[in-house]
């Protein structure tokens, strides 16, 4: 129950910092941030927006959006493939440490099984050193301490499976999210390439 201990503080630590980088830090409104990119690309100036990612409070955004204006300026074969590169920069720093709780609530469901087979072999092994009349309250205790090693491990896998649940989910939000915004921008460069230029009314709205 000890290892089990570590297993629980670990896969805590996990789920309080992932909650608070996906919730928190990357879960923002990306509208403002939008609108000040979509400024500068309408008018074809890509330095200008790029400097707007170095002022975004959304590092998975901003991140994703600075290598897609690079792509921009250096020129791409494939604007789903640019997207794609874009988004391989934060799909790692978005998902990170999320995959540890499905091996952290298997780990904690063996060691809990493993703490049950060594309290019955303890529980039957105590029934020799003991007179007939504490046979039954020494295989209780046995079996009570190997039941508790189960039920441990297994509430720990239940609060990281519930835990990998939530992240994940807003995990694939984030990105999804990151990704509908650089093709936003994709479309808007490629309209400001084609000659279209917003109406001044249009541009101060956007």
């Amino acid at each position: 129950m000890y290892i089990n201990v570590f297993f629980l503080a670990f896969a805590l630590a996990v789920i309080v910092e992932r909650m608070y980088s996906l919730f928190l830090s990357y879960n923002i409104n990306e509208k403002p941030f939008v609108a000040a990119v979509d400024r500068y690309l309408q008018a074809g100036n890509i330095e200008a927006a790029a400097k707007v990612c170095a002022s975004s409070p959304s590092p998975a955004l901003s991140r994703a959006t600075r290598n897609l204006l690079k792509l921009m300026r250096n020129g791409f074969e494939s604007p789903v493939m640019a997207v794609e590169e874009s988004i391989m920069e934060v799909r790692p720093l978005v998902m990170a440490r999320i995959p540890w709780l499905w091996s952290i609530a298997n780990i904690a469901t063996l060691v809990g099984l493993i703490g049950t087979i060594l309290g019955l072999i303890g529980a039957f092994g105590a029934l020799a050193a003991v007179s007939a009349e504490e046979k039954t309250a020494a295989l209780a205790r046995g079996i009570s301490e190997a039941m508790n090693n189960t039920a441990f491990g297994l509430s720990i896998a239940v609060i990281c499976i519930f835990g990998h649940l939530i992240l994940n989910n807003q995990s694939v939000k984030t990105v999804e999210r990151t990704e509908h915004a650089l093709f936003h921008f994709l479309n808007i460069h490629a309209q400001w390439k084609k000659g279209y230029r917003p109406a001044d009314g249009a541009e101060k709205k956007g």
